[in-house]
């Protein structure tokens, strides 16, 4: 091809990129913010910003094409990109788990302002704190009315969440090191490394391993729902621990290495179940149908290793039992059941109909295909392998998928939409594999036909993922960071006015984003700050007794101002 030519596909490019960089600067980079998600028109867009389906749009239409060319005119010069052959994979593995600590630490300190977008981590907080207090649950609260919470169970009875006992122990160990994130943020670099292993051990190849590493590590989504304190990054750990120690004792033959790997496997799955249990459930079924099969050939090494998992799975069974029976007084019954009889898993509930799971389902794959990996098609190369493998190992990739969407049907959520689908977080793991499986097709056939084929592929993954990393990424930063900045304003306003060893009332909070409870005081109540609601007379004038040596603040938000206020009150007048 000629070099004039070249300049072509470049200058039209340019012209496409251009035309998206103006439309996003009108669009205020389609940053959207404080959006009320249930006033959305059309389509089934009730839990998509009109912001978002905007940006994904000129994505599609004019940042994709703009890609495209540019992939193909760098090829055809002696800007050309390939895969290395010859590669230091401990040097890249060390490498990649360092800068993606170092992207979450900035991440949560510097965008997430470690701050929660959502209840749930409120009160992951506080069973955290719980349990470092040396308690399973709390007694009550000197005054009942005044610190009820969402997702607190507060019954007179008990003061605990409303959720398992997995991930709280994860945040806790993290506070017991000195910060809340410690613990989520080992997890979620070691999850990075677990699905390099487990992509090892599944296709055996050093390469391809190393693809799928570094394909987690530019994932947008992997760094959204990482950054915060939900429990989709524990139950994603231990799933992809079980999955590689599943793979794993299938291939050792030493009998007691294999009945311990099993037993860690069985543990694994069960703090999985303890912590997501739906999500435990939907990914293990493709693995209990193998596990059933091998049950029938009834083999001395397949009844080893089933007794083995069976044992571990049993173990963290009989503590999601203990501990449902420690607050709900009923081994069988969830707390999150307990705190809402209404919570429930199946149609019914909340008006959900199959309708609305489809519905939830195709929320779920458009955000997968922005968030993956921060380009309108991130599902593109796991769609071309499953319309072309014949390899028995992605259909079981495939299975994973499909059993965990078939029970998420069943959920009447699409979930917090901030942090993209994170119901299907867990998904992260097969998703992983099968977008480096599809690249490494495209590469095999595309080379069929062109010299360059090795070239053309790597060339237009770098150019999609820089693409992502200076469009997408800046936006969600953006969003998360005004978002968390309004979020925390009445707590950096009670800071700012140096306020110690006080009682802070809340007559009115923002209620910005997925966040409509306080900030939960310490079961303790031996914090500076005590934070409760400011309710009825009757209440307010017990707080005030019990905290007789703190002084009284009013928390008060104006929603025309849109800040808050702070007032010093006498305890006589509450």
């Amino acid at each position: 091809m000629k070099s004039s030519d070249v300049w072509k596909f470049i200058l039209a490019a340019l012209f496409f990129i251009g035309l998206y960089t103006a439309i996003a600067y009108l669009q205020n980079n389609f940053a959207f913010n404080n959006f009320d998600y249930g006033k959305t028109n059309g389509f089934f867009m009730k839990w998509i910003a009109d912001p978002e389906f905007q940006s994904f749009i000129w994505k599609l239409l004019l940042l994709l094409p703009a890609l495209v060319l540019l992939a193909f005119a760098f090829v055809q010069t002696s800007i050309r990109i390939s895969f290395p052959e010859k590669i230091n994979e401990k040097i890249v593995v060390g490498t990649v788990m360092v800068i993606a600590t170092i992207i979450l630490v900035l991440s949560t300190q510097f965008v997430f302002h470690e701050t929660q977008v959502t209840d749930d981590e409120n009160t992951y907080d506080f069973q955290a704190q719980t349990l470092l207090a040396g308690r399973i649950v709390n007694p009550p609260p000197p005054v009942i009315k005044s610190f009820k919470n969402v997702f607190i169970i507060n019954d007179g009875y008990c003061w605990v969440g409303k959720y398992t006992l997995g991930h709280p122990l994860i945040i806790a160990f993290g506070m017991l090191l000195g910060d809340r994130y410690i613990g989520i943020i080992a997890v979620s670099v070691l999850t990075l490394l677990l699905i390099y292993l487990i992509a090892l051990e599944l296709y055996g190849n050093k390469n391809f391993a190393l693809l799928t590493l570094c394909l987690g590590a530019v994932s947008p989504f992997f760094y959204l729902v990482s950054s915060s304190r939900l429990s989709h990054t524990t139950s994603t750990f231990f799933l992809s621990l079980f999955m590689y120690l599943f793979l794993r004792v299938r291939r050792i033959d030493d009998d007691k290495v294999k009945m311990l790997l099993s037993l860690l496997a069985g543990i694994s799955l069960g703090y999985a179940f303890n912590t997501r249990t739906l999500s435990a459930l939907g990914f293990a079924l493709p693995f209990t149908v193998i596990v059933v099969k091998d049950a029938v050939k009834f083999s001395k090494k397949t009844v080893g290793i089933i007794f083995g998992m069976g044992m571990g799975f049993f173990v963290m069974f009989a503590l999601t039992l203990w501990y449902n029976a420690r607050v709900t007084g009923n081994p069988l019954q969830f707390p999150f059941h307990y705190y809402s009889p209404f919570e429930t898993v199946g149609f019914g509930t909340y008006g959900h109909t199959p309708l609305l799971g489809v519905k939830n389902l195709l929320i779920a794959l458009y955000r997968l295909n922005i968030s993956l990996l921060g380009i309108p098609i991130s599902l593109l190369f796991a769609f071309v392998l499953f319309i072309t493998s014949k390899d028995r190992r992605d259909y079981f990739l495939f299975a994973i998928l499909g059993s965990f969407a078939a029970l998420y049907l069943f959920y009447y959520s699409p979930g917090v939409s901030d942090l993209g689908p994170v119901y299907y977080y867990e998904m992260i793991i097969p998703l992983l594999l099968l977008s480096a499986r599809g690249i490494k097709f495209s590469l095999e056939f595309i080379s069929q036909y062109s010299a360059h084929g090795k070239t053309i592929v790597a060339t237009f993954l770098v150019v999609l993922c820089i693409a992502a990393w200076v469009t997408y990424v800046p936006e969600k930063i953006i969003h998360i960071s005004r978002l968390t900045n309004q979020i925390r304003e009445p707590y950096e306003l009670v800071k700012a006015s140096n306020v110690h060893h006080a009682v802070v009332m809340i007559e009115r909070l923002p209620y910005k984003g997925w966040v409509f409870g306080y900030k939960n005081t310490s079961p303790l109540l031996t914090d500076d700050v005590v934070y409760c609601l400011l309710t009825n007379k009757e209440s307010n004038s017990a707080i005030a007794k019990y905290f007789y040596d703190r002084e009284i603040y009013v928390l008060h938000y104006d929603e025309a101002l849109n800040k808050s206020s702070l007032s010093l009150v006498n305890r006589s007048t509450l």
